[in-house]
């Protein structure tokens, strides 16, 4: 039978607490034995027979306070072991349960991976359509520009977390949507203007 630990400590405060009594009541018959002691060796048979029952009691207790003392030791053993075996079987699921999460850990590693290829991959594409843009002659604005706010962008993204590259005051921050939405306007806005006035010099 497995004892726990609070089984144990029970079993052991309840040992220290009998010693407790046990050492209470050796000191009381151990008192009383010294104050009848004077009148029992000077002829006062009814304290000698007391003094006697008082020394009987006191072996008996002393005998008890030792026994009890022993098995203090031993349940304080008991204690230590049940606490040691519930230690070890606490530690031992959570070693299970580090090796159960590494398996996801690990696919973690893949999957930044793979976005962070494909967000490179799309920025490569963002890049290709700006420089045929320019060819076209409507680069919404400079590259220099584009790498500035692109470079904000992944920094706002990042800036409250762990991997931060570095801090943006609430002016600088930039993200990916409104910075392209913005270049996207822009381009619209020149090439229907100019659809229209090549519509209107027809109509004309």
């Amino acid at each position: 039978m497995t004892t726990t630990t609070m089984e144990a400590q029970k079993i052991l405060a309840d040992l220290e607490q009998k010693l407790a009594d046990a050492k209470s009541r050796h000191d009381e018959a151990q008192s009383e034995a010294k104050e009848i002691a004077f009148a029992a060796y000077t002829g006062e048979a009814d304290a000698k027979k007391r003094l006697e029952r008082l020394h009987a009691d006191a072996s008996k207790i002393g005998a008890e306070v030792s026994s009890l003392e022993a098995a203090i030791i031993e349940a304080r053993r008991r204690s230590a072991l049940a606490l040691a075996a519930e230690t070890d079987a606490a530690q031992r699921a959570k070693a299970e349960q580090a090796i159960a999460l590494l398996s996801e850990f690990e696919k973690r590693g893949a999957e930044l991976d793979e976005a962070l290829g494909s967000f490179l991959a799309k920025y490569a594409a963002l890049t290709s359509d700006f420089h045929r843009l320019d060819a076209l002659g409507y680069a919404p604005t400079t590259y220099a520009l584009v790498k500035t706010n692109m470079s904000a962008a992944v920094t706002t993204a990042l800036m409250f977390t762990e991997i931060r590259q570095g801090f943006l005051a609430p002016h600088q921050r930039r993200h990916f949507v409104d910075c392209i939405a913005g270049w996207g306007r822009n381009v619209r806005m020149r090439a229907e203007g100019r659809l229209k006035a090549k519509t209107a010099a027809k109509a004309a």
